[in-house]
């Protein structure tokens, strides 16, 4: 078969019992492989914290994230390591709503659904939402997770909770790019290999030619490939994923902007400092001060 796509998941969000799915979940960590659907997807995180990936974005999550992804885009949330420690009181928590584009048939092509119509289209580079809608969405997922699934009442709190982020400018795109260009089955898997393997070494020097042998490519071949599959080179994608560990760092405790640096796998506070400006329009300080 020749699905296309990092992984793609087969849903049963549409069926006799019910149109779309919505429910709290209680995990010890979020779904942490590469994967796609047909299904539009907004999560919104209770508790947890880690790495997320959307499109060609990788930023940090924490808890009282609110993200709708875009129908067929490429997206993880990877926990935290400490999630995966086998320690029960450590966990996350979510409301997962996912729903097809189509789910009325050509209902959003109705003038009342333009807004609806343009946030599905939004999505496809994936929006995080603010303060403000964040407010008045809340109180409708935790209500949309309780009523009974396929009920009148639970279809109008979709389409209410969908016009709340449509008629809200409280938001921001995290990818340039909608859907990809995407793999086929068997690349698919020797992706995913590769970037599980820079997930767990990030923080340390990486060679291109451990890499490589991770995917069994000589370096020419895999440089074309790992551009191909996530948009990225191999040295974006850590310098990323370096970037988003900081972030974290930068958030979550007292330390300063060079042990920031180090930690997170830059040996150069120079070049820490103009890639963290160059990704994220701050200076390090400037990151820490304005989300504190």
């Amino acid at each position: 078969m020749s699905t296309k796509g990092p992984l793609y998941l087969h849903k049963n969000t549409k069926s006799a019992a019910h149109s779309f799915i919505c429910r709290y979940a209680r995990v010890p960590h979020l779904y942490n492989s590469w994967h796609y659907h047909r299904e539009l997807e907004l999560l919104y995180v209770i508790r947890g914290d880690g790495t997320r990936y959307l499109g060609d974005s990788i930023e940090p999550f924490f808890a009282g994230e609110l993200v709708l992804v875009g129908s067929n885009v490429p997206h993880f949330w990877q926990s935290d390591p400490h999630y995966f420690r086998g320690d029960e009181s450590v966990y996350a928590e979510l409301i997962l709503t996912q729903f097809v584009p189509d789910l009325l048939g050509d209902g959003f092509e109705l003038s009342e659904f333009q807004g609806i119509r343009q946030l599905i289209n939004r999505a496809q580079q994936g929006i995080t939402f603010g303060p403000e809608p964040l407010e008045r969405a809340v109180p409708l997922l935790w209500q949309l997770a309780e009523v009974e699934a396929g009920s009148t009442r639970r279809m109008l709190l979709l389409l209410q909770l969908l016009d709340v982020l449509a008629t809200s400018a409280d938001y921001r795109l995290l990818s340039k790019l909608g859907s990809q260009s995407l793999l086929n089955d068997a690349s698919s898997v020797r992706l995913r290999e590769v970037c599980k393997f820079v997930l767990e070494n990030y923080l340390r020097p990486i060679r291109l030619a451990e890499v490589a042998a991770v995917a069994n490519m000589s370096e020419k071949a895999f440089c074309r490939f790992f551009k191909n599959g996530t948009q990225k080179t191999l040295v974006q994608f850590i310098t990323e994923l370096r970037l988003s560990h900081a972030c974290k760092l930068l958030l979550s405790g007292d330390h300063s902007v060079s042990e920031v640096c180090f930690a997170s796998g830059f040996n150069n506070l120079s070049n820490f400092n103009r890639a963290f400006k160059r990704i994220t329009g701050k200076t390090p300080r400037m990151y820490r001060r304005a989300l504190h």
